[in-house]
């Protein structure tokens, strides 16, 4: 005879397995890394696009202070003290080479301050040099200017004085060029010039 427990067991459903995890797509996965990496590659990216911009435009205000501050003072100031041997406007096309610069001292009277240039004008316009407002150590200031122009080719030496006190250094003037380019055409340059050791030669 058959075991009727036997074919009850046997007739019985099977206990269902629990449930496999569901595998992830890895499309998905690679989706979110790099929207996560764009995300934070942007980020960075933005801020030093956002710092580049904001540093060149301090540096362009500070380019441009810097150029607007000669014009505003006045002449340029020299970087170094002038010496026999140095352009005196190295800015322009003429050659301004000092040759002589020295202070002439008596015992009773006034000392006088020379300067020479040799000026050589090789454009093809007339060239005109001012030289003006000398001030000595004592802080007195000549405003008596001294002016010479040349023809274009043209080469000669110019040479200025001015009366100072006893015991007086000069220590800067202003020395300005202009360049006649047309009949309404002119250029000017100016720059103050500094002085160091200025020779005295004693005189009777």
């Amino acid at each position: 005879m058959d075991d009727p427990s036997s074919s009850e067991t046997d007739d019985a459903p099977s206990p269902s397995a629990p449930d496999a995890p569901d595998e992830v797509n890895p499309w998905v996965v690679r989706f979110f890394l790099i929207l996560a990496f764009g995300l934070a590659f942007g980020i960075e990216g933005m801020t030093l696009v956002r710092s580049y911009l904001l540093s060149g435009e301090g540096e362009s205000k500070t380019v441009a202070e810097k150029q607007e501050a000669p014009t505003a003072r006045g002449p340029q100031a020299s970087d170094a003290p002038l010496r026999i041997g140095d352009d005196l406007l190295p800015a322009t096309d003429v050659t301004e080479r000092v040759v002589e610069m020295q202070v002439r001292a008596q015992s009773s009277g006034p000392w006088t301050f020379r300067l020479a240039v040799a000026v050589d004008n090789r454009t093809d316009t007339p060239y005109r040099l001012t030289l003006r407002a000398l001030e000595t150590d004592d802080g007195t200031v000549l405003d008596e200017g001294r002016t010479a122009t040349w023809p274009p080719g043209d080469s000669t030496r110019f040479r200025a004085a001015w009366p100072m006190g006893a015991d007086a250094r000069p220590q800067s003037l202003i020395a300005e060029a202009q360049l006649q380019y047309a009949a309404d055409s002119t250029r000017t340059v100016r720059r103050r010039i500094s002085f160091g050791h200025v020779p005295v030669q004693m005189e009777r």
